[in-house]
C-alpha cells in the first residue's frame, strides 16, 4: 500500500542542504532575499528548520539584523527554542560554511524535495479517493491532473499572506490604473453602457446571466464572446445545449448582419453572400474556442482550461449553461439543488484559479411568469439560492417585446434599417459596484444584440 511504503522510507528531503540554507542566511543576511525568491515556509521538511526560517523571515521583514543570537532570542519569545535543538544546533548551523555558498543549488535541491513530498502526497490522496465507492473515477483523474499541473508550473500552496504586503499590491494597482487615463481595466464586452457600468469584465469574477427563455441569453453571451473575440481575447465557450456548428452558424450571421434562417438554408443574396464571407474571415482571426461535448463538470472543464492556459492565457471562459452542468461529486446522487450549489461554487474558484472572468448563463423559475410585471428577481433563480451568493454579478435580461408579441422582424436587406426590439440588461447584484439597467438594441432576425442609442429610431 503507499501509505506503508512512505512510513517506511519516508518523504523526500535533504536534511544537509536544509541546514546549508538556514546557515547562509545566518551568516550573511544579504542571502535571505535570495532565498525567498525560491522557497517558503513547508520547503523544508524537518519542523525545526521550519520554525528557525520562521524566526529569520520575521527579523528580516522587521529589517533587524540576523544572527544565531537574534534568532534564538526570537526563537525564544515564541517559546520554541529549545524544539529547535537550542542555541546549540543554531551555533551548528553555521559551522563549516563558507559565506560564497552556492545559494541558487541548494535551494533548488530544497525546492525539487519539497515539490516530491507534495507529488507524494497527491499519489496518497489519489489512492484514497480511488477506494472510495461513492467516487468516480472521473473525478478523481480531472483532481489527480490538476494537481500535476500545478506542481509542474510550480504553485506550492501561498498560505496567509500579511496584509501589509496586499496593501503594498493594492496601492500599486491603483496607481497603475490611474496611469490608464480612465481607460477600461477589465476586458471590453463591446457593450459601452455596461462597460462604463462595470468597468468591463474582471478577472477571477463569476457573471450569471440569467433569462426565461427566448429572451435571448445565449445570443447576448455569443455576442459579448465574439466581440471580445475579434479584439484579441482567448475567448472559450462551452455549450452544453447546442452543437458548435450552429453557435458557429449564429456568430456567423451575427457578424454580417445576414438572417439565420437564409444561412441554414443557403438562400442569400449577392450582398448576403459578400457580408458572410467577411464576416467568416474576421472571425476567422479571432480566438474563440467552443466545446460542446454536453457532458462537462467543473473538474473537467478545469483539467481542460489548465491544459489550454499552458500555450497562452485564457481571457474569458462562457458556459451554455450552468443547469445543464453535472457534479461528479456525492451531490449527483443526492438533492439537485445541493449538487447546482457545488457547481455554482466550483464555477468561482474556477474563475479565481484561470485568473480570468467566467460567465454562466442560468435559468429562471417561472415565478415572473406569474407576476404583472415580468422582470426577472434574484429570488427567480433556479434551483439553488447559492448561485446568487456566489456570483460576483447577475444580469437578467428582459424583452417587453416578447411579451407584447412583437418580437418579429422585417424582411429586408438593408443593413442598419431593420426592425428591432428593445432589450434591458438588469444587473441586480454587483459585489464591487453599482447596480442598474441598461438599454439593448436586439435584432432577432441576426441573433444580434448592440448598445441602444437613440437615434435607432425605435418605434416600438
Amino acid at each position: 500500500m503507499p501509505d506503508e511504503h512512505i512510513e517506511l522510507k519516508g518523504l523526500p528531503h535533504n536534511d544537509d542542504a536544509e541546514r546549508v540554507l538556514l546557515g547562509s542566511m545566518l551568516l550573511e543576511s544579504g542571502n535571505i532575499a535570495e532565498v525567498l525568491e525560491r522557497i517558503q515556509l513547508d520547503s523544508f521538511y524537518r519542523r525545526g528548520h521550519q520554525l528557525i526560517f520562521k524566526a529569520i523571515l520575521a527579523l528580516f521583514e522587521r529589517n533587524e539584523e540576523v544572527d544565531s543570537v537574534l534568532v534564538a532570542d526570537e526563537l525564544g519569545r515564541q517559546g520554541e527554542l529549545q524544539e529547535v535543538g537550542g542555541y546549540e544546533y543554531l551555533d551548528e548551523l553555521t559551522q563549516g560554511i563558507p559565506r560564497t555558498t552556492n545559494i541558487g543549488y541548494y535551494a533548488g535541491v530544497v525546492r525539487e524535495k519539497a515539490r516530491l513530498r507534495q507529488l507524494a502526497r497527491y499519489g496518497q490522496e489519489v489512492a484514497r479517493e480511488s477506494l472510495d465507492a461513492e467516487t468516480l473515477a472521473d473525478e478523481v483523474l480531472t483532481k489527480a491532473e490538476s494537481g500535476l499541473f500545478d506542481l509542474r508550473e510550480g504553485k506550492l500552496s501561498q498560505g496567509f499572506r500579511e496584509l501589509g504586503e496586499l496593501l503594498d499590491e493594492s496601492y500599486q494597482l491603483i496607481e497603475e490604473r490611474a496611469k490608464q487615463g480612465g481607460e477600461l481595466v477589465g476586458l471590453k464586452t463591446g457593450f459601452a453602457d455596461y462597460d462604463r457600468m462595470t468597468n468591463g469584465l474582471q478577472k477571477g469574477d463569476l457573471i450569471i446571466v440569467a433569462a426565461r427563455p427566448a429572451m435571448g441569453k445565449t445570443s447576448f453571451c455569443l455576442n459579448l464572446a465574439m466581440n471580445a473575440g475579434v479584439n484579441g481575447a482567448r475567448v472559450v465557450i462551452y455549450s452544453l445545449e447546442m452543437p458548435a456548428i450552429q453557435l458557429a452558424m449564429r456568430l456567423i450571421g451575427s457578424e454580417a448582419r445576414v438572417g439565420i434562417s437564409a444561412l441554414r438554408s443557403g438562400n442569400l443574396g449577392e450582398q448576403d453572400w459578400s457580408r458572410a464571407a467577411s464576416a467568416v474571415a474576421n472571425l476567422g482571426e479571432s480566438s474563440i474556442y467552443i466545446n460542446d461535448s454536453g457532458e462537462s463538470t467543473v473538474a473537467r472543464m478545469r483539467a481542460e482550461l489548465k491544459r489550454l492556459a499552458m500555450e497562452a492565457p485564457v481571457d474569458l471562459v462562457v458556459v451554455d449553461y450552468l443547469q445543464l452542468m453535472t457534479s461528479s461529486s456525492m451531490y449527483a446522487q443526492q438533492s439537485r439543488v445541493q449538487e447546482v450549489s457545488a457547481i455554482s461554487r466550483g464555477l468561482k474558484i474556477l474563475a479565481k484559479e484561470i485568473n480570468c472572468p467566467v460567465i454562466a448563463l442560468s435559468q429562471l423559475s417561472r415565478a415572473a411568469e406569474q407576476r404583472s410585471d415580468h422582470r426577472p428577481q434574484l429570488s427567480d433563480l433556479r434551483e439553488s439560492g447559492s448561485i446568487e451568493q456566489d456570483a460576483d454579478m447577475v444580469c437578467f435580461l428582459y424583452r417587453e417585446d416578447y411579451y407584447k408579441e412583437k418580437t418579429e422582424l422585417a424582411d429586408g436587406d438593408r443593413v442598419g434599417d431593420e426592425d428591432f426590439g428593445l432589450a434591458e440588461l438588469i444587473i441586480a447584484k454587483h459585489r464591487n459596484g453599482p447596480t442598474g439597467k441598461i438599454q439593448l438594441a436586439f435584432f432577432k432576425r441576426f441573433t444580434r444584440f448592440e448598445s441602444y442609442s437613440d437615434d435607432m429610431d425605435y418605434q416600438g
